[in-house]
């Protein structure tokens, strides 16, 4: 049993990303003290305003009261962190290289920083690697870095892996429910503190070798990458067949050994991790000699199902030299503002390039989006129009693609419908009800609703109303 062992834990959470900010309000909405910093002084001056710099369901209600409460607070120097919490919690980004390798520069630098406040302190300091990482980095590159910058040894600082396993769009939840707690240690001291940090969770907590929780982490994200793309791939065989893929995979998923979670098909996978992390996870394997087949065939598949689409709206539009459409949704899914590989981005790529004129929209997601466009690159700006309204996008298209599913876009009228020059839509999420959707004037076609799509239904589709 620890000194501190009668109070709560203090939990220092650096970098307050998504996931950063995310984890650190759990914790305080549990009941332990909070301390955050971020080196960018803009998110810090935000989030200690109680002001969210992400959209997030549920994150700004939560950041306000817990900031209110005094659990939560934010800190302009690294050094002050470190003195106030025993637990340091590195939640700083890894981003891809292009060999798809992660890059650890950013978390090295974060590392170095707090290993060298650790070093002016005299009691005992827990840092945690909550950062996505391959196995081994923990252990073989966060230890040495913290025990040469900090001048400790392994009885007066610890370190540990804490991967994280939130979702974006339902993230505040998975942050205050988690369905278990992973962490990887080296001693018993580690283990101890991390487990009465997570305790008022109530979760299942596994514990590992940090390794091993590194890996877990890994593994989750490339098995849910091969369900996502599975599901694609059934969904192009479903439009040859004539046969709707959801209610196949309604039916593959009511089997209690595979279960119905990341089966619904769509454009192909997009976000800040399933990309990034299954390609490392490849490449980390094939350093160790081991070739991971079937993470390198998900990526395979999503890059094949990015092609597909493509080649599904040109089925249905026709040459799209000249045509007007209009790109609705640019985060990578609904509930986020995040754009990060969004399948919208290589749909407007493609769509310029193809010469047509592209129109798009997204609730929160424009700013994000247009930041990504204009970075430097061969890209056809002039040729992409950022809308701030869903009916200046509509107007005089020829067709809107519907890339997230946000819940405004499924409450389609007759008025929008009017504004388009051709009332067609093409659905790649499935989620508008193509009889109600012509009940209001708009033919609905879905990647993956049982095609071929008949040539009568394209020619109507086509014609001006």
């Amino acid at each position: 049993m620890t000194r501190s062992a009668g109070r709560a834990p203090r939990v220092g959470i650096v970098g307050l990303g998504y996931m950063g900010l995310g984890t650190g309000l759990a914790f305080a909405a549990r009941g332990l003290p909070v301390i955050g910093y971020d080196a960018k002084p803009e998110i810090r001056s935000a989030v200690a305003r109680g002001v969210t710099p992400y959209h997030e369901k549920g994150l700004a209600a939560l950041l306000r009261t817990q900031v209110r409460s005094g659990r939560f607070r934010v800190v302009d120097r690294l050094d002050d962190l470190v003195a106030g919490a025993e637990g340091i919690f590195l939640c700083v980004p890894t981003p891809p290289r292009p060999s798809g390798r992660i890059d650890l520069r950013p978390l090295r630098r974060a590392t170095a920083e707090v290993a060298r406040a650790i070093g002016a302190v005299t009691r005992y300091r827990l840092v945690v690697v909550k950062s996505t990482v391959v196995p081994g980095t923990t252990e073989a590159v966060v230890l040495p870095d913290v025990l040469r910058h900090s001048g400790r040894t392994p009885r007066t600082v610890s370190v540990a892996s804490n991967p994280e396993f939130l979702a974006e769009g339902t993230m505040v939840h998975d942050a205050l429910y988690p369905d278990r707690v992973v962490i990887g240690t080296l001693d018993h001291r580690a283990q101890e503190w991390l487990e009465r940090a997570y305790r008022p969770f109530r979760a299942p907590v596994v514990s590992l070798t940090p390794s091993g929780a590194e890996l877990v982490k890994y593994s989750a994200n490339a098995f849910l990458a091969l369900k996502v793309s599975f599901a694609n791939e059934v969904a192009r065989l479903a439009d040859r067949l004539g046969v709707h893929v959801d209610r196949v995979m309604d039916a593959v998923g009511r089997d209690p050994r595979i279960g119905p979670r990341f089966l619904r098909a769509g454009p192909g996978f997009g976000g800040s991790c399933f990309e990034k992390d299954v390609s490392a996870f490849v490449a980390r394997a094939r350093e160790l000699g081991v070739p991971l087949r079937t993470g390198a065939a998900a990526l395979r598949a999503n890059e094949e199902q990015m092609a597909y689409t493509l080649d599904f709206v040109r089925t249905v539009v026709g040459t799209l030299a000249g045509k007007r459409v209009a790109l609705l949704g640019l985060a990578f899914k609904a509930g986020t503002d995040d754009v990060r590989e969004s399948r919208a981005i290589p749909i407007a790529e493609r769509l310029v390039a193809e010469g047509a004129e592209v129109r798009a929209h997204d609730p929160v997601a424009v700013e994000p989006f247009r930041r990504i466009w204009m970075a430097p690159g061969p890209r056809a700006r002039g040729r992409l129009k950022l809308c701030s309204s869903l009916e200046e996008t509509l107007t005089g298209a020829d067709v809107a693609i519907l890339q997230a599913d946000w819940p405004d876009y499924l409450r389609w009228t007759r008025a929008r419908s009017r504004r388009m020059r051709r009332p067609l839509l093409l659905d790649l999420r499935r989620a508008l009800d193509p009889q109600a959707a012509e009940r209001v004037g708009l033919t609905v076609i879905g990647l993956g609703a049982g095609g071929p799509v008949s040539p009568a239904r394209i020619a109507r589709a086509r014609r001006a109303r």
